[in-house]
């Protein structure tokens, strides 16, 4: 109990007494390790941050294809051709794609060609069928065509797309679909990313239950858990619940000792306040080395970082809605940091308020909200009472309206800044 003190004062918490919202923040992200990239197959790396350049080591196309389906011939042949006196060409033969026949095309032939198969020597154009006249069974093995054709119509060229030593896709980006395909097709097998951090989710409290149980009296159901692995899926992280845990020094410790061997973090819940069974900072600090903080926020203001060896921890208030938001502010960050993301926050807009949002003096403010079109703008009124265990405020919001330390209302049509929590 040697946490469990009366100070005397006056409020709960002095200003004096909370350290910025910034400054907490940038303390994680300082804690933070330096991401060890791994090798791996380029299609397990969708999602992942690049961490070595790739580069072409061919050329592609490899030789001039034909971009259509019709006919390969050489264009100084139609130079006169009209609907009123097509030009007729005998049809030499017939290429596909992946075909390795070589046929050559003099003057007065060509060859029906599929889109994708190599130009023949002497051609220098292909014409669509569709750009053909309809051909005539007596006419024997020949194609009418009625109009002219130009040098290069229609013709794919060898390394149009690609060359050798051309940089494919640059150090730091994250890969995408059309990152995937270019990869492969220039026959980049492997490539070197940042892997997924590895993010152990501990939920404290001698009250909490599972969600397949029924609570008795004086315990609730664990959200925690469920919606902080949720929220690290989202992030790009890979989740290990632990489940919940109780108030007990040997409890909480075996949890930490038993997932060191596969933490990239620690993300715990509960604990870090001033309660005589907030032992969360008690523990961090005989395992490693820990801050137990005010931060000047609501909700969300006891907040715990630390480190147990080279893993960092991050401690977040009980309560579902405080624990929702530290993860969006502080968490999220830090999991985006551990991918090698320098794109680390929220996208945020500026709307008018349709309601008034309030918040308290010498905090930042933190409102639930839902956002409105309003013309070319936006428009926010809160999801409802903004008590921090009130979990339906956060399944209703699709943004937090951040309001500065310095401000405790934002009136009906003022401007507020809002952070999205939808993609």
């Amino acid at each position: 109990m040697s946490g469990f003190i009366g100070l005397g004062q006056d409020e709960v918490t002095r200003a004096d007494q909370l350290i910025p919202v910034d400054t907490h923040l940038a303390a994680i992200l300082a804690m933070l390790p330096t991401p060890e990239p791994i090798e791996l197959r380029t299609a397990d790396g969708l999602g992942l941050i690049l961490a070595a350049t790739a580069t072409s080591s061919v050329t592609l196309p490899s030789a001039d294809n034909s971009a259509m389906d019709g006919y390969a011939l050489v264009a100084d042949d139609l130079t006169a051709a009209t609907r009123a006196q097509p030009v007729r060409l005998a049809v030499i033969g017939e290429m596909v794609a992946g075909s390795s026949e070589t046929l050559t095309v003099a003057r007065g032939t060509c060859v029906r060609i599929m889109t994708g198969a190599p130009i023949p020597p002497g051609a220098d154009a292909v014409v669509p069928v569709e750009l053909t006249l309809a051909r005539d069974e007596a006419d024997g093995d020949h194609v009418a065509f009625h109009r002219p054709a130009r040098a290069g119509d229609n013709i794919r060229h060898a390394g149009e797309d690609l060359v050798p030593d051309q940089e494919l896709v640059a150090a730091g980006r994250r890969l995408a679909p059309a990152d995937i395909a270019l990869l492969s097709a220039a026959g980049v097998a492997r490539v070197v990313c940042i892997p997924a951090p590895r993010v152990v989710i501990m939920s404290t409290g001698d009250e909490l239950v599972s969600a397949d149980r029924e609570p008795g009296p004086g315990r609730i159901r664990d959200s925690n858990g469920p919606m902080l692995a949720a929220m690290v899926r989202a992030t790009g992280g890979v989740p290990f619940a632990t489940g919940a845990i109780p108030d007990d020094l040997a409890a909480l410790t075996e949890a930490f000792e038993s997932n060191l061997g596969h933490a990239d973090l620690f993300v715990c819940t509960g604990g870090a306040s001033a309660g005589t069974r907030d032992l969360l900072a008690d523990v961090i600090a005989a395992l490693g080395e820990v801050h137990a903080v005010k931060v000047a926020m609501r909700p969300g203001m006891p907040q715990i970082r630390g480190r147990i060896g080279p893993t960092p921890v991050i401690g977040l208030p009980g309560n579902p809605v405080s624990s929702f938001v530290s993860f969006e502010v502080f968490v999220r960050p830090a999991i985006r940091a551990l991918q090698g993301r320098r794109d680390v926050h929220r996208p945020t807009v500026v709307a008018r308020a349709a309601e008034p949002l309030h918040a308290p003096s010498h905090k930042r403010g933190y409102v639930r909200v839902r956002l409105a079109r309003d013309g070319a703008s936006w428009t926010v009124r809160p999801t409802g009472a903004q008590g921090s265990h009130l979990i339906s405020s956060i399944a209703q919001a699709d943004g937090l309206a951040i309001i500065p330390e310095a401000v405790t209302e934002i009136r009906v049509g003022d401007e507020v800044r809002v952070m999205l929590l939808v993609d």
